[in-house]
């Protein structure tokens, strides 16, 4: 199945002549002078990914993390899987990190793909934030319950494709 999900073709969102600021941080060459990236910022690295402070901070601690494949992969529904299960234990390994070195209320992870999704790095990441009750962050309005009979109409929905998948 998931072999099938990933031989699709995904259209990049990236603009012509894109400069990767992820990859130019892997590379250890930092070529592009519009990159906030920082040799500083790194945190972790290995053969599958890295992990840095991101450049942009999130009120009211500075520093979260960001962990991204050292390959150049733009969506999630491009990992390979070695990469994305590489991703998920470096990301709670920085989870853990973070709840030792700064003592936050909670951690939040992240992830955004496309446009409509936030996405703004045109580079897979995973977001690892520091969180305080009442931070204010993101606030969400409780969100009304969804009826069992959508809910099993959903479910359905993606287990055809799952399905679908697992024939070819």
């Amino acid at each position: 199945m998931r072999d099938v999900f990933r031989e699709e073709t995904w259209h990049s969102h990236a603009p012509e002549g894109y400069e990767c600021p992820f990859c130019d941080l892997a590379s250890g060459e930092l070529r592009y002078p519009g990159n906030l990236c920082e040799p500083g910022d790194l945190i972790y690295s290995d053969d599958l990914v890295l992990a840095f402070i991101a450049s942009h901070g999130f009120d009211p601690e500075p520093g979260h993390v960001l962990v991204t494949p050292r390959e150049h992969y733009e969506l999630l529904y491009e990992l390979p899987d070695d990469v994305a299960a590489r991703i998920m234990l470096v990301t709670r390994d920085m989870a853990v990190a973070i709840k030792k070195a700064w003592n936050p209320d909670g951690v939040t992870t992240r992830q955004h793909n496309e446009p409509a999704g936030s996405q703004h790095v045109w580079h897979y990441h995973q977001h690892v934030l520091p969180r305080w009750t009442d931070d204010g962050l993101y606030f969400t309005p409780k969100r009304p319950i969804v009826p069992p009979a959508v809910r099993a109409r959903k479910a359905a929905e993606l287990r055809a494709v799952l399905e679908t998948a697992n024939q070819h």
